[in-house]
């Protein structure tokens, strides 16, 4: 984080800078005694959700971008297992349960169901790889998701590391709609779109 304050004083721009480093020293200084997964998921959340609510309010507001509490998300998980244990005798972690998240931000209903328990390890692999998909629009949030999920995944299983190839970079309303635009500058996302469908 400290090269990107160098490059805007090497720039001169010392108040944005300065601005950049009180915004760090704060992220620091909230995660300093975080020691739990909900917590952390708790203030990606909240320091995304306030940094896009004051960097693109239009946007925020066009998109209708609003962020669900972790005790929600995992309420909502929770539930939908249960569902599945009562009306279909299967779990989160069946083969052939498919897992949706049509509109990620940050990836927290995902990184929770990772870390909830409900899908167990010797399911969790095959499931990331396969049958755990999730969609944003959001160039950013998208970025910011892709890299929760692979952390949070890697931060359970260990090993060997590898990417969250579930993760698409599309309209979830759009996506049968028309065909990808980006199609030739975006060829793995392209890829992933297809699989999904």
């Amino acid at each position: 984080m400290q090269g990107v304050v160098d490059i805007l004083e090497s720039h001169q721009i010392s108040k944005e800078a300065d601005t950049l480093q009180k915004f760090y020293d704060s992220v620091k200084m909230r995660a300093e005694d975080i020691d739990n997964a909900a917590g952390k998921q708790k203030i990606v959340v909240e320091l995304y959700d306030k940094f896009f609510r004051n960097a693109f309010p239009r946007m925020s507001e066009r998109l209708g971008i609003v962020y669900t509490p972790v005790e929600v998300v995992d309420f909502i998980i929770h539930s939908v297992n249960h569902i599945l244990k009562v009306e279909f005798d299967q779990t989160l972690g069946s083969p052939g349960v498919h897992i949706l998240d049509p509109f990620t931000g940050t990836g927290t209903f995902i990184t929770r169901l990772l870390q909830s328990g409900l899908i167990t390890p010797e399911e969790l692999p095959y499931k990331y790889q396969n049958e755990i998909h999730a969609n944003e629009i959001v160039l950013l949030a998208y970025y910011i998701a892709a890299i929760n999920i692979e952390a949070t995944y890697h931060g359970i299983v260990g090993g060997e590391y590898k990417p969250f190839e579930g993760i698409c970079l599309t309209d979830t309303f759009q996506l049968y709609e028309k065909e990808d635009l980006g199609d030739a500058m975006l060829v793995q996302n392209s890829n992933r779109r297809r699989k999904q469908r």
